[in-house]
C-alpha cells in the first residue's frame, strides 16, 4: 500500500514539475529586418537568453521597407509580434495609431539596467513630445565627416578637424573638384552629400525645421535661409558628386567612388568603412581615410540628425513583461559588443562605443572617437502623426531650389501654402 502511495506521489510530483516548467516558459515573437547571416551573429546570445530566462524567442525577418506596413496588417489581423524593430524614419509615426506600448512604466520600475551607460540622446530619440517612450534604443545612425588623406596631402592642405566650418568645407570642395582631361566633367570631386540633408545645415546655422507650436515649417527665418543657401552651394556640380555621377567611373554609387579615390570628403555614418571601403575577402582597405566631426555653421554651431533602430513592444502583446526582458537583453553589453564588432552597428552603450569592440586598435578611421562625440550634437525630428509626409514635402520642394529650378523665396512660399494643412489635417 505504501509502495503504491509512494509511486502515486512520485507521479504527481513529476506532473507538477512539468506543469511548472511549462508555465515558466513563455514564447515571444520578434520581428526584425536583419539578413539571415547578420541575425546569426546574434542568435547564439539569444539562445543563451532563452536558457537563462525560460523565454523562447521566435524571430521572424521581414524586409526593412515592408516591416511597418506588415506590422499594421498584423495588428489588425491579430497576428502581430510581441517585439518589433523600429526604424525612426519609417515606423515612428505608427505611435499615433496605438501600435506601440508606452515603456515608461517598465523603465520606472527597472532596477538592474544601467541607463547611465546609454549615449546622450539615445533614449530621447524614441520619445514623443508628451513623454511617451514608444521604443528603446538598439543602435544609432550618426554622421561624421570622412576625408581622403591622400587628396589633402597632395594639395598640402591640413586635414579637417573639430574647428572646420561648412564655409571652409565648401571652399575645399570647390578646390578639389577638378576636370583634368578638359572634357567639361570633373574627374575628382570635393564632396559627396548623398547621405546628409537640409536639416544638418538649417540647425547648424541656428534655424529650426518647424515652429515652436509644431503647426508649420520654420524654414523662412533668416537663420534657416542661411543654412539652406549653404546646402544649395555645397550641392552644386562645382563641388559635389551627385548620386548618379559615380556611374561615369564605373562605380554603383558615391560611397564606392570614395573608395576609388575620387572624392575628398564624405559626410556619412560610421558604418560606411566596413560597408564600402574594405575588401571583404582580403580585409584590405581601398583608400587611406580618417574622419572628424561634421563641420560647424554660424556662431560655432554644430548639429546633425540622430536616427537609428529601436525596439518596441506591440500594444497587443500578451507577454509584455517577457518582451521587456528581451528588449533589455538586446541593449545589453554582450549584444552591443557583437552588434558593434561583428555587424558594424553604432552601439548605444557608452562603455561599448569607446571600447575595442567599436574603436578597433590599428584599424581606420584613427579618429573614430569622433563618431561617439557626434552624439553630443545630435538632434531629433519631431514625432508627429504626419511628419513623414511633411518632411518629404519639405525636402522635395527645397530640392527644386537646390537644383536651380526654383528660387528659395518661391520654395518657402510653396511650403507656407502646403505644410500647415499637412501638419494640421
Amino acid at each position: 500500500m505504501r509502495t503504491k502511495q509512494y509511486r502515486w506521489f512520485l507521479v504527481m510530483c513529476l506532473v507538477l514539475a512539468a506543469s511548472a516548467v511549462a508555465a515558466a516558459e513563455t514564447t515571444i515573437v520578434f520581428w526584425h529586418w536583419d539578413r539571415a547571416d547578420r541575425h546569426e551573429k546574434i542568435r547564439p546570445l539569444i539562445d543563451r537568453f532563452e536558457e537563462e530566462t525560460g523565454i523562447r524567442v521566435e524571430a521572424q525577418m521581414y524586409p526593412w521597407a515592408e516591416l511597418a506596413e506588415k506590422l499594421i496588417v498584423g495588428v489588425a489581423g491579430g497576428v502581430a509580434p510581441d517585439v518589433v524593430a523600429v526604424s525612426f524614419d519609417r515606423s515612428a509615426p505608427l505611435v499615433f495609431q496605438g501600435i506601440y506600448t508606452d515603456l515608461r512604466p517598465f523603465i520606472e520600475k527597472e532596477t538592474e539596467y544601467d541607463f547611465d551607460d546609454l549615449l546622450p540622446n539615445a533614449l530621447e530619440l524614441w520619445r514623443t513630445a508628451d513623454g511617451m517612450q514608444f521604443a528603446f534604443p538598439y543602435d544609432l545612425d550618426l554622421i561624421g565627416l570622412f576625408y581622403n588623406k591622400t587628396i589633402f596631402d597632395t594639395a598640402g592642405i591640413p586635414y579637417p578637424d573639430e574647428s572646420t566650418t561648412w564655409a571652409q568645407t565648401l571652399e575645399w570642395a570647390r578646390r578639389f573638384t577638378v576636370d583634368r582631361n578638359g572634357d567639361g566633367l570633373p574627374d575628382q570631386y570635393g564632396i559627396a552629400n548623398g547621405h546628409i540633408a537640409l536639416d544638418t545645415f538649417v540647425w547648424a546655422f541656428g534655424g529650426e525645421l518647424v515652429t515652436s507650436d509644431l503647426r508649420t515649417h520654420a524654414l523662412g527665418t533668416p537663420e534657416a535661409r542661411m543654412g539652406l543657401e549653404m546646402w544649395h552651394d555645397i550641392s552644386q556640380p562645382d563641388a559635389n558628386m551627385a548620386w548618379g555621377d559615380a556611374t561615369r567611373f564605373g562605380y554603383p554609387h558615391p560611397p564606392a567612388a570614395f573608395a576609388g579615390g575620387l572624392i575628398a570628403m564624405y559626410p556619412i555614418g560610421a558604418y560606411a568603412p566596413s560597408a564600402f571601403w574594405r575588401d571583404p575577402d582580403t580585409g584590405e582597405w581601398f583608400v587611406d581615410f580618417d574622419m572628424t566631426l561634421v563641420p560647424m555653421g554660424a556662431d560655432g554651431l554644430r548639429a546633425l540628425p540622430m536616427n537609428g533602430q529601436g525596439m518596441a513592444i506591440v500594444s497587443s502583446s500578451q507577454n509584455k513583461e517577457a518582451a521587456w526582458e528581451f528588449i533589455k537583453f538586446l541593449a545589453s553589453h554582450d549584444v552591443q559588443v557583437v552588434s558593434g564588432r561583428d555587424l558594424g552597428q553604432f552601439p548605444v552603450l557608452r562603455s561599448v562605443a569607446v571600447s575595442d569592440a567599436f574603436i578597433v586598435p590599428g584599424e581606420p578611421p584613427a579618429n573614430k572617437i569622433a563618431a561617439v562625440q557626434s552624439s553630443m550634437y545630435a538632434r531629433f525630428h519631431p514625432v508627429l502623426p504626419n511628419w513623414d509626409r511633411a518632411w518629404q514635402t519639405m525636402r522635395t520642394t527645397i530640392a527644386q531650389y537646390v537644383n536651380n529650378a526654383m528660387s528659395l523665396s518661391n520654395a518657402i512660399q510653396t511650403l507656407d501654402e502646403v505644410i500647415p494643412a499637412i501638419l494640421n489635417p
